[in-house]
């Protein structure tokens, strides 16, 4: 827990380092417009780094991922900006599912379940760009966010379909670290408007439940994600 702790304590550090530091301007990896604002998304495409197994169910291998940001502060050069990350999975597997009657009685049966994760997060991201010839930018970030979801999951017993939820919320620590490639496709005095694609390491380095919940179903035990992945989008200057 003490080295977790450390860990998170250089990642805020080394973010805000790179927020607060400033480059003059130059025509080689100056920004185009002074604020942004951008849409990203990915549809499967996410490679784990960490082994699926009836654990962790496999989550996040095929996720759904929407990402919202706005640009809050720049110097031409790096940027800071704010954003709200939507990040949902469903996973089918087969096997025995628990429910727990009172007082102390368990029943185990087969079933069909169709289980589900979902993460909201928000925090900043700040990106360096490296490279700027005509549109083109290419550039390099970090971020760092914190997310509450949760878990739910619908269990098929010969037919019979019920629905659980998880007892408590989930949450987690976003850390990303990127490279993005970004071409303006309209540019005009007072606006332009840029296609971007980005590869990325993310991870949830601690993720799940906020208290156990008891008996009561609360999710997969996935407690920790590392992946490798994409995302692409649309972003606005002005």
């Amino acid at each position: 827990m003490t080295e977790c702790k450390c860990f998170c304590k250089w990642i805020v550090r080394s973010l805000l380092l790179l927020s607060a530091i400033h480059y003059p301007l130059s025509t080689t990896s100056a920004q185009n417009m002074p604020h942004e604002a951008g849409l990203w998304i990915a549809v499967n495409g996410q490679k784990p780094l960490v082994t699926p197994d009836t654990g962790n169910r496999g989550f996040f291998t095929n996720p759904t991922i929407e990402h919202l940001y706005y640009q809050v502060s720049t110097n031409g050069v790096q940027s800071l900006s704010v954003f709200a990350e939507h990040i949902w999975e469903t996973r089918t597997w087969q096997g025995y599912w628990s429910t727990f009657y009172f007082p102390d009685k368990q029943i185990r049966y087969p079933a069909t379940v169709n289980e589900s994760l979902t993460m909201t997060t928000l925090g900043l991201e700040t990106v360096r760009n490296l490279i700027s010839e005509s549109g083109f930018r290419f550039g390099i970030g970090l971020g760092l966010g914190f997310g509450l979801g949760g878990a739910s999951a619908q269990v098929d017993t010969s037919g019979t379909v019920t629905t659980y939820q998880s007892a408590t919320l989930w949450d987690a620590l976003l850390l990303t670290v990127f490279a993005r490639i970004r071409y303006s496709v309209i540019v005009t005095p007072t606006y332009e408007i840029a296609l971007m694609l980005l590869g990325r390491y993310w991870s949830f380095p601690f993720i799940g439940p906020t208290s156990s919940g008891g008996e009561a179903y609360n999710g997969p035990s996935l407690r920790a994600v590392s992946e490798l992945g994409y995302l692409a989008g649309i972003c606005v200057g002005f």
